[in-house]
């Protein structure tokens, strides 16, 4: 672990702490949490349809997957150059770990799938998960742009068409 820690250091560590400019950081943000929920959707479709073990495990790996990518990504996005960027920075790492857990619930639940009798209730589960990531997902938002209300990060994320796109999916 040590030497993990050693080797991070030595090649820069975590790009977490670097700044870039507003409308940059919210291009990337929007755009990954945009892909993200294109994923969580095929999920919820996967649940609507006829489950069995296997496409409840596929469909749980394949947001597990996207969820891991997505806040590797989110971690790697930096803080914008902004009066309020650690705080932005701080509201998506809080967002990443809340969209992990549902990742993990979302696991969960289709790990209790092991016939056609557990089917209803990961069903449930799943589409309540969803729902809270999604309204977890408008509130970080919300919370970006109310940083700075007349600022270039409520701007960014205003102006974007990626965080437009997000906004209307």
């Amino acid at each position: 672990m040590l030497l993990s820690a050693l080797t991070l250091s030595a090649c820069g560590g975590d790009s977490g702490d670097k700044t870039v400019s507003p409308d940059e950081w919210a291009n990337s943000l929007c755009t990954d949490l945009d892909q993200w929920k294109s994923s969580l959707q095929t999920v919820r479709t996967s649940f609507a349809g006829n489950i069995t073990p296997e496409n409840a495990q596929d469909a749980a790996d394949q947001i597990g997957n996207s969820t891991e990518t997505l806040v590797g990504d989110l971690k790697d996005l930096g803080k914008p150059d902004t009066e309020s960027g650690q705080q932005a920075k701080d509201d998506v790492n809080q967002l990443s770990d809340e969209l992990q857990t549902g990742s993990d619930e979302i696991q969960r639940a289709a790990d209790a799938v092991s016939s056609v009798a557990d089917v209803p209730a990961a069903v449930a589960s799943v589409r309540a998960t969803a729902n809270n990531l999604t309204t977890d997902i408008t509130s970080t938002m919300t919370s970006l742009k109310q940083l700075e209300p007349q600022g270039e990060l409520k701007t960014a994320i205003d102006q974007s068409s990626a965080c437009q796109s997000l906004s209307s999916s």
